[in-house]
């Protein structure tokens, strides 16, 4: 396989992940709200216009990664999504909050356990990201 076609797929995989979620929170944002105030950083408003602006940008990133639009400047803000993201399960954690970390619905995080799969899951993320970026930068130019 080609290093151009694999971080295509790679990308496509990220992206696909960012799109589903972003679809999840656009069709019940009342949920996605409620998710964001269980992380007890937000303020009613800050998470009332990150309920609407968040997935629209998911949306976004998600459709020039698979698309190759703004590929690159799409990459580095998944990246820093996927930080941040780990840094607030990360918070919760520490803290001891019961969260529902709101990427796919409803999706409560209870226990130590249930947090280190989160952030599991999204390190694996930045990995493929990563991963996609070194081989498309391997591949040679079209």
């Amino acid at each position: 396989m080609s290093p151009r076609i694999f971080s295509w797929i790679l990308y496509a995989v990220v992206g696909l992940f960012f799109g589903v979620a972003a679809v999840v929170k656009v069709v019940d944002p009342e949920a996605f709200l409620t998710s964001l105030l269980t992380y007890e950083v937000f303020s009613y408003d800050v998470a009332l216009a990150l309920a609407f602006f968040a997935p629209a940008l998911e949306l976004l990133v998600a459709l020039c990664l698979i698309s190759g639009w703004w590929r690159q400047g799409a990459a580095l803000l998944t990246f820093f999504m996927l930080l941040l993201f780990i840094v607030l399960v990360a918070q919760g954690l520490a803290r001891g909050l019961e969260m529902d970390c709101g990427c796919f619905g409803e999706n409560r995080l209870q226990t130590g356990g249930d947090y280190m799969l989160k952030i599991g899951q999204n390190l694996i993320l930045l990995l493929a990201l990563a991963t996609a970026c070194f081989f498309e930068r391997k591949a040679p130019s079209r």
